[in-house]
């Protein structure tokens, strides 16, 4: 409802960063980051809307923030509520959150407001072009839209949007990548799930439809190689028993926050585990790819150097898929006999063909730090 309690004092106004769910507030951490690095010493407000990317803001971004709260409801009363309580020095929202509420209030008391690491769809496009005017002028009220490649700024120029205020400046997840792979430990990580020194093939965000080909294929490689074993976290954690279920006659199955020793298939029902797992595999399956969901985030695993399998399905992460493709990091799998047949290939390889795709990720860095300058810019903050 609005109603935060007042963090401006003494003249410092806050910093209001919004990022709705766990990508986004991966996409956040960099860029909170750079700003208490290069000179924002004023409080830093953090807005999520899902518990679970609350939870990920606790995690990552922590006493960066001076307060972490949930996004107001976008009604009127409410927007300028919430505006007057924190009376930001300037907001930020990340990737293709925005209600205009609040960002036309923001406008009417002259706070500048920005984009960071927008993606803008073909579906949200076309969905803005059927009420073009109103998008236009919602848009129009940034200050600065920081977008993550071409086709999203080109959508913004065809929507009516001042060229000078769209710029491309990269990918901020990719940042958070990297800064995470430094908090992580995969030597731990193994000893922390009992799995020794077993190969281990990951299944990452997958959806209903491809557990059981990724199963299929797991037994069918656990035929030449007997002590691999098989981690699946399906895209929607809820989902894990339903899961558990359809493994058994997989080996001796267990969950997560069940674990067991011994284990064959383990299945994760945990928000926020899955990047650090990566880094124990030799095999990676990425999900939303053999069915039509637009593929999951295939850095994730290219960021550890892990080889990645998958299906036809990933328009939404389509240049980062062929470019993995032309390094050899990745390949397309069509099916269970695909995914069988590489991931045999994978265990059998002396030598790593994922290691490239660590490289082709860490040169797509420092879109946070381009982010955070132009920010700093407009507002004339000094380090």
């Amino acid at each position: 409802m609005g109603r935060y309690p007042a963090v401006s004092e003494g003249g410092k106004r806050p910093l209001w960063v919004h990022a709705v769910s766990v990508g986004e507030v991966q996409a956040a951490w960099p860029l909170v980051r750079e700003a208490r690095r290069k000179g924002w010493k004023d409080p830093v407000v953090l807005t999520t809307i899902t518990r679970t990317g609350r939870k990920m803001a606790e995690n990552l971004i922590g006493t960066d923030a001076d307060m972490m709260a949930y996004y107001p409801w976008d009604a009127p009363w409410v927007a300028e509520r919430a505006i007057e309580s924190l009376n930001p020095a300037a907001f930020v929202t990340v990737e293709t959150e925005v209600w205009p509420n609040l960002v036309f209030g923001l406008a009417r008391r002259g706070i500048p407001a920005f984009i960071a690491n927008g993606r803008f769809s073909e579906r949200s496009f076309r969905k803005a072009m059927s009420n073009r005017p109103f998008w236009r002028d919602v848009m129009s009220t940034f200050s600065l839209i920081m977008v993550r490649g071409g086709d999203d700024a080109s959508r913004l120029m065809e929507l009516g949007l001042d060229p000078s205020r769209v710029i491309v400046d990269g990918d901020c997840k990719v940042d958070a990548l990297l800064l995470r792979i430094g908090r992580s430990n995969p030597r731990e990580i193994r000893k922390s799930i009992g799995a020794g020194d077993a190969p281990i093939l990951l299944a990452g965000s997958t959806h209903r439809g491809e557990e059981s080909a990724v199963l299929e294929a797991f037994r069918e490689a656990r035929n030449r190689f007997p002590d691999v074993r098989l981690i699946i976290a399906p895209r929607h954690p809820e989902r894990s028993h339903e899961v558990e279920l359809l493994a058994k006659g997989s080996g001796r199955v267990c969950r997560l926050s069940k674990l067991e020793n011994g284990w064959d298939v383990l299945v994760v029902d945990r928000v926020g585990v899955l990047f650090g797992l990566y880094g124990v595999a030799c095999s990676a399956f990425v999900g939303g790819s053999l069915v039509p969901k637009g593929g999951q985030n295939i850095l994730e695993p290219a960021a550890w150097g892990v080889s990645i399998r998958h299906g036809p399905h990933m328009e939404d992460f389509r240049p980062h898929a062929d470019a993995l493709g032309k390094l050899g990091a990745a390949v397309t799998v069509a099916n269970a006999p695909d995914l069988a047949g590489t991931w045999m290939k994978d265990l059998s390889d002396k030598e790593n063909p994922g290691m490239p795709g660590r490289s082709y990720v860490e040169g797509l860095g420092g879109a946070s730090s381009l982010s955070w300058e132009r920010i700093r810019g407009i507002l004339k903050i000094r380090e």
